[in-house]
């Protein structure tokens, strides 16, 4: 359509029409997080962000729910079944409505990063597994923890969904690698950009390496130079290793929209402040080594499958 006077506008100069489009926003963002939910039923995400805080609420109202809070001075988490059922239960209790508020909010923040990551590795069925496997395993494993560091110094209850957020805050790390090695597939064709998931590893022994090395604001988890230098020295193998098996990660040419750059920048940002906020500053009173057991199952779990798929990999090449 001609302008006012009669006279066509000017064509707009090719750089100029890529300004705008080129920065990442944070509707650009939500708009590739929209596409990412609408391109699966919507079942998923109901069944990830409804169940799990609703759990939560329910036994918070629950009459007597509070007795089923982990005394840290229980011997063993085997020790009777009452135990072995408040190692359990333990970590769907909580203390007060901001304790609970506090662990929905981080519960949802976490799946909300995740899921379109998940969606983007071809890992959807993949995190309804894990989920159930968090839910089960990490209540039982960060009691054991607990017990094993600090269990019998005192009689003090411990309870919370913490431990299950840090696992999927370990899976959040995974994922990302995960999700970055799919594009490197798609884009491998079109030049020698790719990242390989392995990689995890190095951020995962890193990032614990962080745990013990940082001073902590719980004084009963003061720094551990010897363990923080094992995982230190864990890191630098690894990246040794993959660097000489599968070179360094090289992401400059997936040619990825800024949606989802941003995505993947946000991703990481979550990973990173819940490390720091889980791991590193915690609050005094909170239980790092419920965190700590949590994160590491995390880790654990999807790297097995990281590691399933790059043998099966390797041996339809070899």
């Amino acid at each position: 359509m001609g302008s006012a006077d009669g006279q066509q506008p000017p064509p707009r100069d090719d750089d100029d029409a890529r300004g705008d489009a080129g920065a990442p926003t944070l509707r650009g963002l939500l708009a590739s997080v929209r596409a990412a939910v609408r391109s699966r039923p919507p079942t998923d995400l109901f069944l990830l962000a409804l169940p799990v805080p609703t759990l939560l609420v329910a036994v918070s109202l629950m009459p007597g729910a509070e007795a089923w809070q982990l005394s840290l001075a229980t011997p063993s988490v085997v020790e009777s079944r009452w135990a072995l059922w408040t190692a359990f239960a333990s970590s769907f209790v909580h203390t007060d409505p901001v304790h609970l508020a506090d662990n929905v909010v981080n519960y949802w923040l976490l799946v909300a990063v995740a899921y379109p990551l998940t969606v983007v590795a071809g890992w959807r069925r993949r995190l309804f597994w894990f989920v159930a496997a968090f839910l089960v395993v990490v209540p039982l494993v960060s009691a054991w923890a607990t017990l094993v560091a600090i269990g019998g110094l005192t009689d003090a209850p411990t309870a919370g969904f913490s431990d299950v957020n840090s696992a999927l805050l370990g899976y959040l790390v995974v994922v990302w690698f995960a999700a970055l090695a799919a594009e490197s597939d798609r884009a491998r064709s079109e030049g020698s950009a790719g990242v390989d998931p392995r990689w995890a590893i190095v951020a995962a022994f890193a990032s614990l390496a962080l745990a013990y090395l940082a001073p902590s604001g719980a004084g009963y988890f003061p720094p551990l130079p010897a363990v923080g230098s094992l995982f230190a020295v864990g890191a630098v193998l690894a990246a040794a290793g993959l660097y000489a098996a599968v070179g360094r990660p090289r992401v400059s040419g997936l040619g990825l929209p800024p949606e989802r750059e941003l995505l993947y920048v946000t991703g990481a940002s979550v990973a990173a402040a819940g490390v720091i906020g889980s791991l590193v500053l915690v609050p005094f009173g909170s239980n790092v080594f419920a965190h700590l057991a949590g994160y590491v199952v995390g880790v654990t779990v999807p790297f097995v499958g990281v590691l399933a798929d790059s043998a099966t990999d390797d041996t339809a090449t070899g």
